[in-house]
């Protein structure tokens, strides 16, 4: 049987509170939530990227007496249907495709449920969700849920990324931070942002990197570096590797590389005749992953 990796990301799940920002957790309400949220039946559309969501499986249940929740999410890119071309002779035809349907996309994630907090693994791929589209799908899910039970809707779901340490340390370390390069993809450059390119340029490597440089006797911001490697591991932004140089209280210089210190965990996935990744198989093993299994 084929089988494939999949990347791992790893998060946490609180309430905030809006107007206080005070972040709490309610391990019972959570578990009901995410029984509401799994007859729910809700597809979201984010139509920025042409993309539905939806919950197709959830199992709740406990594993050596821990609380465990299991979820497969689908969704799909609409708005896009090219006609078909055959690998074997280069002949076209038309698509059946309706202009609202799309490939169906698996995203698998694992959560175990604690009275402090919920820590979950999701499987990482650029066609599958994020981790920013789960919140923001879980959140509409949730005020939906408040108003069903007549609480008041004062509160949201947040999520924390668990990085690296070791880059994050090194990051703090560093006294001085002189430039840094950002590695993103020449789309961009054809973006409505910048608008310099109206069409793809076949002679140019995909990626596309952006230098920005500290004043001089003057550092980055620290924040402003850590933000950018977060949304790298969290998948989330055209922002795909960032290179840091800069010089630790010794004035040694440093040279960071989000490549080399990303925290990154994989499972070795059984995949189906269709190329699919079998679900129970990578739902067994990212619970191992999460220490429960």
């Amino acid at each position: 049987m084929s089988v494939a990796d999949r990347r791992i990301g790893f998060y946490t799940l609180l309430f905030e509170r809006y107007r206080t920002n005070e972040k709490f957790f309610d391990k019972p309400f959570f578990i009901n939530f995410i029984n509401y949220v799994k007859n729910s039946g809700y597809i979201k559309q984010i139509n920025r990227s042409n993309k539905a969501m939806s919950i197709e499986r959830i199992i709740v249940e406990q594993i050596n007496f821990q609380d465990v929740v299991k979820v497969v999410i689908k969704s799909c890119k609409f708005n896009h249907s090219p006609d078909y071309m055959s690998s074997i002779d280069g002949t076209v035809r038309d698509s059946e495709k309706e202009l609202h349907e799309g490939e169906k996309e698996i995203t698998h994630l694992c959560a175990k449920v604690t009275a402090l907090e919920a820590e979950i693994i999701l499987e990482e791929r650029r066609s599958g969700v994020t981790i920013s589209e789960l919140i923001k799908y879980l959140n509409d899910c949730l005020r939906s849920y408040l108003r069903s039970i007549g609480q008041t809707i004062n509160f949201k779901l947040i999520y924390g990324i668990i990085p690296s340490e070791d880059f994050l340390t090194s990051l703090r370390g560093m006294e001085r931070v002189k430039a840094a390069e950002i590695f993103t993809h020449k789309r961009i450059l054809g973006s409505e942002t910048l608008g310099m390119m109206e069409r793809e340029d076949l002679s140019m490597k995909e990626d596309v990197i952006l230098t920005v440089k500290a004043k001089d006797r003057e550092s980055l911001g620290i924040p402003f570096l850590k933000k950018i490697y977060e949304s790298i591991v969290g998948n989330e932004s055209e922002v795909t590797r960032i290179r840091i140089f800069g010089q630790d209280e010794n004035s040694n210089s440093i040279r960071l590389d989000s490549d080399f210190l990303k925290k990154l965990e994989y499972v070795r996935a059984e995949l189906e005749d269709n190329g699919t990744v079998n679900s129970r198989d990578v739902l067994i093993k990212m619970t191992e992953l999460l220490g429960v299994g």
